[in-house]
């Protein structure tokens, strides 16, 4: 009964956002070094070695090395996987498994202030990773202009709307297992056929379309103007479009969350 009072409260406070996410913060720091790895580590191999390795094999593509081509979107594919990660199996063991939302909606957050403060968690996250992969590209050359910076709101952006997304299917997944599939039948189809690794005009036209709307594709966009310098009207439409899809994901991700703890 006390749940669903609370989640229907109605207000939403930010300094309930941030103590969810303060809390989070506090568990991250227990094992950071671990954390590091996955963060760092790992997508800084995947930089080196699709950039140089398949670079070597592929050379120019368009007025860039290969290497120049896939930075940022091996950058911003990494803030989506670990936006992804978090607010889908992590949010799930934090439901279902180590009960930590009982203890939280009992502070009292409601539903509205406990999903904005995975969702912010997740983007955190995923601006770690983005700042992190962007530094290494940037001291290899792969960046070649200022405004690389972007990239780094791009990231962010990535990770709320990724956030919101994996949270959305952590409130329906029935076991940790069934989350698999996120990452199989989602996150690796995002990561590999939304222009990250070669242009979408590549792929056969009538597949075009669908890789135009596949929500990374932005990112990767967005994130390839910034880090050449060429922003555009294409790529402020690019941060719209996720912007967009953000404030679709979150509020069903809030009720899917209210309907999963009050039932």
């Amino acid at each position: 009964m006390a749940l669903a009072v609370i989640g229907k409260t109605a207000d939403f406070r930010p300094a309930n956002v941030i103590g969810v996410w303060l809390r989070h913060f506090t568990a991250f720091k227990r094992g950071y070094l671990i954390e590091t790895t996955a963060i760092v580590v790992e997508p800084v191999f995947i930089l080196l070695a699709v950039g140089f390795g398949v670079g070597q094999l592929v050379g120019q593509l368009a007025d860039v090395s290969y290497a120049e081509f896939v930075a940022p979107g091996i950058v911003v594919g990494n803030a989506m996987w670990h936006a992804l990660f978090e607010c889908s199996w992590g949010a799930y063991r934090r439901m279902q498994i180590h009960k930590i939302y009982e203890s939280l909606l009992t502070a009292p957050v409601n539903m509205r202030e406990l999903a904005g403060g995975e969702i912010a968690w997740g983007a955190t996250r995923a601006v770690m990773t983005t700042v992190a992969v962007l530094a290494v590209a940037a001291a290899l050359g792969l960046i070649g202009s200022p405004m690389g910076l972007g990239v780094i709101l791009v990231g962010a952006l990535t990770g709320l709307m990724f956030g919101s997304l994996g949270l959305v299917f952590a409130s329906v997944a029935p076991t940790t297992h069934s989350l698999t599939l996120v990452f199989t039948l989602v996150g690796t189809p995002l990561f590999f056929f939304s222009g990250a690794f070669f242009p979408i005009s590549s792929l056969p036209s009538y597949l075009q379309p669908v890789a135009w709307a596949m929500p990374l594709t932005p990112a990767v966009q967005a994130a390839r103007g910034f880090a050449t310098g060429s922003v555009g009207v294409q790529e402020v439409l690019a941060l719209a479009y996720l912007a967009g899809l953000t404030l679709l994901f979150y509020p069903l991700a809030t009720y899917l969350l209210r309907r999963r703890l009050i039932a």
